[in-house]
């Protein structure tokens, strides 16, 4: 990486020097910045705090069927440490309730204590229309 150095030397330009770094200390640089920040690399179990002290009440909360996951999570650590990967391969959750519950883990760290959204209910009407009109025409 080359840095361009212009000095002005009574107001006009006087000369121009280039200054290089190499690419190793440009590196051990960024690299001792990462080791002395304190980020953490995983993300923090929360304690559980108000009515939220089990997994099967967390997952109740949120709904949207979430509930019948509860079984699988044994503890509150395992809840709040499971990654999307462990959730779908080791414990079997569908691709919705996985990004759900993900979704709900991160608000309950960040301090946002979880509550319950309803689905819209449009689509299921559809559905129930589009059902009654096959069975009209004779097609189920």
């Amino acid at each position: 990486m080359r840095v361009l150095f212009q000095s002005a030397l009574s107001g006009r330009l006087a000369g121009t020097r280039l200054l290089s770094t190499t690419h190793d200390s440009l590196t051990k640089s960024v690299l001792a910045a990462a080791i002395s920040s304190k980020l953490p690399t995983k993300a923090q179990v929360p304690q559980p705090r108000g009515k939220f002290t089990s997994p099967s009440v967390f997952l109740q909360t949120i709904g949207r069927g979430c509930d019948k996951f509860s079984p699988k999570f044994k503890s509150w650590d395992q809840l709040f440490s499971a990654s999307g990967e462990v959730m779908k391969h080791e414990l079997g959750i569908g691709p919705k309730p996985r990004k759900w519950i993900l979704m709900w883990t991160n608000k309950f760290r960040l301090g946002i204590d979880p509550y319950f959204i309803p689905t819209s209910k449009k689509h299921e009407i559809k559905r129930v229309d589009r059902l009654a009109r096959m069975k009209r025409r004779g097609r189920t």
